[in-house]
């Protein structure tokens, strides 16, 4: 599925729950908004919501039709694992990855089999002797995303390939 929308151009709100997107912002990158209105293809603009109560009309290009990003659920921010999210697109991996760092203090995310890391500018005690031995012999994906869960899979990978 398109993480702008479905293949056709349509989103939809209802009392309940609005759809949350996202939009470009100048100073923060990108901004959370909630749809306070339908969306009907042809339309030229969105009428949003933003998580400040701000209300804000949203222009759209008729032309080439592009939606906003849709937002991830909430059950999925602050995943370890950005391939888990629902939309993979930059402002949903920028979110989470500030969502791990600034309110779990972990530095590491995977994605797929790739480790993301967030440099924290400060010594952190995550590299000590006893989290080797914590790491040692688990599966990758067993425990939090950490350097020494991908050099263990490396190590056992290449052990394997050895025998």
């Amino acid at each position: 599925m398109d993480p702008r929308g479905s293949s056709s151009p349509v989103l939809r709100c209802n009392t309940r729950q609005y759809t949350r997107v996202w939009i470009p912002d100048p100073d923060e990158v990108w901004r959370s908004a909630e749809l306070t209105k339908d969306y009907k293809e042809g339309e030229k603009s969105l009428q949003l919501r933003l998580e400040d109560e701000t209300v804000r009309e949203y222009p759209i290009d008729v032309q080439s039709n592009q939606l906003p990003f849709l937002r991830n659920p909430d059950i999925l921010v602050g995943e370890n694992d950005l391939t888990a999210l629902s939309y993979l697109h930059e402002p949903a991996v920028l979110h989470n990855l500030k969502v791990c760092f600034l309110e779990s203090n972990h530095i590491y995310t995977y994605c797929g089999i790739v480790l993301v890391a967030i440099n924290p500018y400060e010594q952190l005690p995550i590299y000590g002797q006893d989290v080797i031995y914590a790491y040692s012999g688990q599966n990758m994906g067993d425990m939090d995303p950490h350097i020494f869960a991908v050099a263990e899979e490396a190590y056992k990978q290449m052990a394997r390939k050895l025998l």
